[in-house]
């Protein structure tokens, strides 16, 4: 996804339209010409330096079809207004905000903002329906690239200076969230604060060990193992989770399910199924990236646990079996440990068709 123009605030500050204009030569009279609008509606926006909340959006979208900055400038006003307030909000709470790494990111600006309002909801609002309805919006691969500058507290990459307090919050949140009455958006909430905690914190304390098999459990314990397999080299939770798909219909269901709607391969299904054709395009492109750049042990997960899945899902990977069977030779490698390579040269063999 593209990073939007930098958002500089000695450029954002509130003008008034006529500036706009007359920084490019146009009067009045030009502007109510050139955006079809009439002169009196112009006049009553000209001199005003809150102009865009008066607007309407017709004739907003007219305005900056026909003159020079106005897009630009509403683009770059309205993210400085609402990163002003999220900042005042936020520091009200005890966070304070990294600009640098704000400025910086690489993830668009827009699922930046809604990542720090979602630190305003979990330290501030606790398992309420709308944070629960907020926070589950982040499933998908971009929102998790927010959240993860969120939970992070690498200089220069945590859009927040000390991220404690809010992996504080969302330890305590967890559990409650937990011993509510079923609803789609605690599960899939839940499963998103527990990854993200389980990255930087390590996997969360006893109040959330896992309980009797179901779908909170199952997303729970997959938002716990992601997180640490991301963060850590431990080959033998790759295994046991592999264990435990193995022997619990619902957790393979549910691994099954993730992938393909994280990535928008599948539309994201409250009873959690997917269609019978499914084609794993944008699935077979993350994996590919993650078998090149995450740990053995998360290697070890895919090529034991979730790509047997996928493949019966889609047998020809989104199209890109030959990209897998050289990505995952090529990664084999340069893996140390013999289940690892044994796993890998397994799954090989297989797309090969070689008994």
């Amino acid at each position: 996804m593209s990073l939007p123009e930098r958002v500089m605030p000695a450029e954002s500050e509130p003008k008034p339209l006529s500036e706009i204009a007359q920084d490019i030569g146009l009067t009045m009279s030009d502007v109510a010409i050139f955006s079809g609008l009439d002169e009196s509606t112009v006049f009553r926006l000209w001199d005003n330096g809150d102009w865009l909340d008066r607007v309407s959006g017709r004739s907003l979208q007219s305005l900056m079809s026909s003159v020079p900055g106005i897009a630009e400038y509403a683009m770059a006003h309205s993210l400085l207004k609402r990163r002003t307030a999220l900042i005042a909000n936020l520091q009200a709470e005890g966070l304070s905000v990294d600009l640098d790494a704000l400025e910086n990111s690489t993830v668009a600006r827009q699922l930046l903002l809604n990542a720090l309002e979602a630190a305003l909801y979990i330290v501030r609002d606790g398992p309420s329906q709308k944070v629960s309805s907020y926070i589950a919006r982040f499933w998908g691969r971009e929102q998790d690239r927010a959240l993860e500058a969120l939970f992070s507290a690498e200089p220069g990459h945590g859009l927040l200076g000390d991220p404690r307090r809010l992996v504080e919050a969302s330890i305590e949140l967890a559990p409650r969230l937990s011993r509510k009455t079923y609803s789609f958006h605690s599960l899939l909430t839940l499963n998103i604060l527990t990854h993200q905690v389980s990255k930087v914190a390590g996997a969360p304390d006893a109040d959330l060990a896992l309980q009797r098999p179901g779908r909170q459990t199952a997303l729970m314990m997959r938002g716990v193992v992601m997180g640490a397999l991301i963060s850590s080299n431990d080959l033998d939770l790759a295994e046991k989770y592999r264990r435990e798909l193995d022997r619990t219909p619902v957790y393979a269901a549910l691994e099954e399910w993730s992938f393909p709607t994280y990535m928008r391969d599948g539309r994201i299904s409250s009873d959690f199924t997917l269609p019978g054709s499914l084609l794993l395009r944008n699935t077979a492109a993350e994996v590919l990236r993650e078998i090149e750049t995450y740990s053995d042990a998360y290697l070890y997960y895919l090529v034991s646990t979730y790509l047997p899945l996928a493949l019966r899902r889609d047998p020809t990977f989104g199209r890109r079996i030959d990209d897998l069977i050289t990505t995952i030779e090529q990664r084999a490698g340069d893996c140390r440990d013999k289940r690892v390579r044994a796993a890998c040269n397994a799954l090989v063999r297989q797309l090969k068709g070689v008994a």
